[in-house]
């Protein structure tokens, strides 16, 4: 027979459970050399030209070489764009900091107008959010934004690039904490799909 047991505070200390409690966190990925983006669709649709044409006839000389420098250049500009990879990791905020912050906020704006004062407590709260960044090949490191740097970032990526990055601190912040079932399975298992 199973027996019982109850949770009472004299057998369960919450406070000491918390003691190394997290906030949900999520990640977000972004390139600061995006803009290689438009010439690798360039270079792709030449390689692809030059593979129908060869598929057609006999390639030259000529076209091989070709096609062996546009792919060249292809690969190089891929790398850029890798290597420029950013992973901009994002905590959820506490209703506690929230509050601190509003209020810091709205005293530090007060003399705005109210969608600047809107845009810049998005700034802030998004600041106060990210806790660490990871470069392509780097190590994860613990990071403290300013607003200021949060808006530089905006303005050398992107609106839809950054937008990334505030979708993965809405999923922190809103979204109950899980994990894929399917992908656990995976991982444990000796081949694809083993269970």
């Amino acid at each position: 027979m199973t027996e019982t047991i109850e949770t009472t505070p004299a057998t369960f200390n919450v406070e000491d459970w918390l003691l190394d409690a997290h906030l949900p966190e999520e990640s977000a990925d972004v390139f600061k050399r995006a803009d290689v983006l438009g010439e690798l669709s360039a270079l792709q649709r030449q390689i692809e030209v030059l593979q129908e044409a060869a598929g057609v006839a006999e390639k030259s000389a000529g076209e091989a070489s070709e096609l062996t420098t546009l792919t060249a250049r292809y690969d190089a500009l891929l790398g850029t764009f890798g290597d420029s990879l950013l992973t901009v990791y994002v905590r959820a905020i506490s209703p506690d900091e929230k509050r601190a912050l509003r209020a810091a906020h709205d005293e530090r704006t007060k003399d705005l107008p109210p969608l600047e004062q809107n845009q810049q407590y998005g700034y802030d709260l998004l600041a106060a959010s990210i806790v660490a960044v990871r470069p392509h090949g780097g190590e994860r490191t613990p990071v403290r934004w300013t607003p200021a740097q949060v808006l530089a970032m905006e303005n050398a990526i992107g609106g839809a690039q950054m937008s990334t990055v505030l979708d993965a601190h809405r999923v922190a912040q809103n979204k109950l904490p899980a994990v894929d079932a399917d992908f656990l399975r995976r991982r444990s298992g000796s081949e694809a799909g083993a269970e």
